[in-house]
């Protein structure tokens, strides 16, 4: 059984309960109770007494089971957290691996290239490969930014600048929100999350 089957078994159990504690059994043609059976109940109040005991034995056995299933489900959140972290590492070991790979070829590339210019080859043949030094599309090369950028909006060229979307600073937005200062469109909220240790 699923774990939100128990669940629905919980709600339909504590709904029972209820209707325990209103129970009135019908009445035969004498007026004496009877249970659903027809069978003569002597002792209300113990046949509630019996129908409350297995009530909790329910709860009981359902509570065991839905517990042994959650247990299990929080052991394979902890597994996956656990598979999760060593991903992470392995991704940021993957990504320094690249970065060196990166700045190897360009080394390597730059190397080759300067050593063809030197000896005046713009382009060598080989059975295997064809290396050519060739001119790339131009791009425009800014070597101080900040300058550039100053220099731009003083000038008001606009059109040489790219504007971001401003950034809500949502931290200092809390600690207004928590010193009771009114922020229209913002509230404190406190969500929940699960705690497997």
């Amino acid at each position: 059984m699923k774990l939100y089957e128990y669940a629905d078994i919980f709600s339909q159990l504590f709904d029972s309960l209820d209707a325990i504690a209103d129970f009135t059994p019908e009445q035969d043609e004498d007026g004496r109770y009877i249970d659903d059976d027809g069978n003569i109940i002597p002792d209300i109040d113990a046949y509630k007494a019996d129908m409350l005991t297995a009530w909790f034995d329910t709860l009981d056995g359902i509570e065991e089971e839905f517990e042994c299933k959650a247990e299990n489900i929080a052991c394979f959140i902890l597994q996956l957290d656990g598979e999760l972290e060593m991903l992470k590492k392995r991704k940021a070991a993957f990504e320094r691996r690249r970065r060196a790979k990166e700045n190897e070829i360009s080394r390597l590339r730059g190397y080759l290239m300067d050593c063809m210019k030197k000896i005046g080859r713009n382009e060598i043949t080989t059975p295997e490969l064809r290396i050519s030094i060739r001119n790339n599309a131009q791009s425009a090369q800014i070597p101080d930014e900040k300058a550039f950028i100053d220099m731009c909006i003083s000038k008001g060229l606009n059109q040489y600048l790219r504007y971001k979307q401003p950034e809500i600073n949502k931290t200092a937005v809390k600690k207004a929100l928590q010193s009771d200062v009114q922020i229209e469109g913002a509230a404190l909220v406190r969500s929940q999350s699960l705690s497997i240790r």
